[in-house]
């Protein structure tokens, strides 16, 4: 399985700081070294880069930012810093085939404070076709490409996700750090597959790392399966993670599955929540188009090796009740939990109420800020039924001991409708989880 670009074979150009002296756009210089010399590394430059518009990388590159050199985004423009040249959208349709770019390697810098209101009126076009729809894009965003590295970055206090990657194969995100970084750290729309996202760390303001198959769209640039992905060595400071499957209903009509499939998370700790479920768009009570799956989803053979957690957490992100550490909301197979270890009693998790895993749905309802009943709504399926089959258990330590207790390895949520609602919320639903198979394992 390979990941990433090739390194590149010419010789790298150092530009000098002189290159990058008066009113300039050192968007214009880059891609102008780039196109002369393929493989281009810019200085340190202490007071840094102040970009007019992304930088845009076609195949075959190879950019290098010193690690002291800052870079930022002129005001009035949007956050998107790098990105490759073919962008095509996935967001009205499946992507098609077409040009794609490969063999890009990105690394080094300090990307810092991308904002994400003004990508409306970004000079460049491609931002400001997506800006249009106020989506969230990347820092380092990618779409539509083949063996790309993005490596050694310091990403901070940036209202985009980090890297964004979307219908790209073959792909290495390594040695990033998140500093005060306000969304996701690295995000994948699907379609997606062999990727390598490894040696991370830092705090992120949403999901460390998301495996968004499936998702609003008002966050995703394309959607499809995602597969053979491995995320690893990751140590975060307190953040959650997400795998989203569904279906894709475009409003063509069009549909796409979405699964997610055959990945690995391994060597990971700072992780109090891995969030396996599927979320209709919490916006959908004033859509006109509802934004939601059809199915629960499908998450296959995925493995989780040598997580780590210390603090015990009852309450996410957006203050979400949580009910285990994988909270599995779709239909999930050959799912396998190895070398798993908390840093506190199973007494102490069990009093919280809580599992190591949960199958089925939630309920939590958004009052939105008003009294009015009719102007909440729910951020979740309720309703949804879904099963874990073929579970499996392997080491698993409470606070040293190990755990053999079924219940408190994996258990089903059985979603009741609240009769009270709306004088108590949550609502509540009907759906609920089946477990098909369980092996517990030294």
């Amino acid at each position: 399985m390979r990941y990433g670009a090739a390194e590149a074979d010419r010789e790298m150009f150092y530009a000098g700081a002189e290159m990058f002296s008066g009113e300039c756009d050192p968007s214009d210089v880059i891609e102008g070294l780039l196109e002369e010399h393929g493989a281009v590394c810019v200085p340190h430059l202490p007071a840094g880069l102040t970009l007019k518009r992304p930088v845009r990388l076609k195949s075959g590159i190879h950019l290098k930012v010193d690690e002291k050199t800052v870079v930022r985004m002129a005001e009035g423009c949007g956050g998107c810093m790098v990105r490759n040249w073919h962008i095509v959208s996935g967001m009205e349709g499946p992507v098609e085939a077409g040009q794609r770019d490969m063999d890009i390697i990105i690394e080094g810098g300090q990307w810092e404070e991308a904002p994400r209101s003004a990508s409306v009126n970004d000079p460049d076009e491609v931002i400001r076709m997506f800006g249009k729809t106020n989506i969230l894009l990347g820092v380092a965003f990618f779409c539509h490409a083949e063996r790309v590295t993005v490596r050694n970055m310091v990403i901070r206090s940036s209202d985009q996700y980090g890297v964004l990657l979307a219908d790209c194969e073959d792909f290495l995100v390594e040695g990033i750090v998140f500093d005060r970084h306000r969304k996701d750290g690295v995000h994948v729309n699907g379609p997606a597959k062999r990727g390598l996202i490894q040696n991370m760390r830092g705090k992120c303001g949403d999901d460390f790392v998301a495996l968004n198959a499936w998702d609003w769209d008002t966050s995703a640039v394309s959607f499809g399966p995602i597969e053979e992905i491995i995320v690893q060595h990751i140590e975060c400071g307190h953040d959650e993670m997400r795998i989203l499957p569904g279906r894709k209903s475009f409003r063509s009509g069009v549909k796409i599955d979405c699964p997610v499939e055959r990945c690995r998370f391994e060597d990971i700790s700072g992780v109090y929540n891995f969030k396996m479920y599927q979320q209709p768009n919490c916006h959908n009570l004033k859509r006109e188009f509802k934004d939601f799956s059809e199915i629960a989803g499908q998450i296959r053979d995925v493995f989780f090796s040598k997580i780590r957690l210390d603090c015990l957490e009852a309450e996410g992100l957006a203050e979400v009740h949580l009910d285990a550490l994988f909270e599995m909301g779709a239909d999930c197979e050959g799912i396998v939990f190895e070398e798993i270890e908390l840093g506190f009693s199973e007494e102490a998790f069990r009093e919280k109420g809580m599992s190591l895993a949960i199958i089925g749905p939630k309920s939590s309802t958004w009052t939105r800020g008003y009294t009015d009943p009719a102007e909440w709504t729910e951020l979740f399926d309720p309703d949804m039924i879904c099963a874990a089959e073929g579970t499996v258990f392997r080491n698993v330590r409470f606070a040293g001991e190990a755990c053999r207790n079924v219940e408190t390895l994996l258990r089903e949520t059985h979603l009741t409708v609240n009769e009270d609602y709306p004088n108590t919320i949550p609502r509540g639903g009907t759906g609920y989880g089946v477990i098909r198979g369980i092996r517990i394992e030294e």
